[in-house]
């Protein structure tokens, strides 16, 4: 099991939750299997990409700002009440592409857009190829990506010792509805590869 391994850089991500009723959306602190994985899948047409990521802990990076905004009502065209938005700025993270067939063409630099509030300039990646990782050495450790339940053994995730679950939502191919599915969240005890894991007691 092999991965490819990209730095990820932004001028402004929002990766948020999707709580009801929220007048706070706060920014996601990883890079989850459903927002990375859906973005490359778009950009490049491969259905079987599979990817995670997180946050690169530099106190350079990854900075914490807030926005207030009024959405629209899609029908009515009316403002609802503001929202106050978390995102961050110059952010820097890793991002572990399985390979396969048709991920070991991917180019060694490009560009996505991932995220919420495109239309406020949000959402512009690059991502730059660093080097291919061997899942070989598998450690219990603390997860520190998002990863659905059904694709834990796309990651090599081994066992589960203490998991931490929450609810990703899955799109439908072609549609603007999805579901949402149980994941383990960052913060999970789980054996796995280590590039994907902070030690236990570390």
């Amino acid at each position: 099991m092999t991965f490819l391994e990209y730095l990820l850089r932004s001028d402004a991500l929002y990766l948020g939750e999707r709580p009801k009723g929220n007048i706070f959306k706060p920014c996601i602190k990883t890079i989850p299997f459903t927002q990375i994985t859906g973005a490359l899948r778009k950009k490049f047409e491969i259905d079987d990409i599979k990817a995670v990521g997180y946050l690169v802990e530099d106190e350079d990076f990854n900075q914490p700002n807030y926005l207030i905004y009024s959405p629209r009502d899609r029908y009515s065209n009316l403002s609802k009440i503001p929202l106050q938005v978390e995102f961050l700025t110059n952010v820097l993270a890793k991002v572990f592409v399985l390979k396969t067939e048709s991920t070991e063409r991917l180019p060694e630099n490009f560009e996505i857009v991932m995220g919420g509030l495109k239309s406020k300039g949000f959402g512009s990646c690059t991502l730059e190829k660093q080097k291919e990782i061997s899942a070989q050495k598998f450690i219990p450790g603390t997860l520190r990506v998002r990863i659905p339940e059904e694709e834990v053994s796309s990651f090599g995730i081994k066992r589960v010792l203490r998991p931490v679950y929450g609810y990703l939502f899955k799109p439908t191919p072609h549609t603007f509805t999805g579901v949402y599915v149980r994941s383990l969240f960052e913060g999970s005890e789980v054996v796995g590869p280590e590039f994907l894991l902070e030690p236990l007691g570390g």
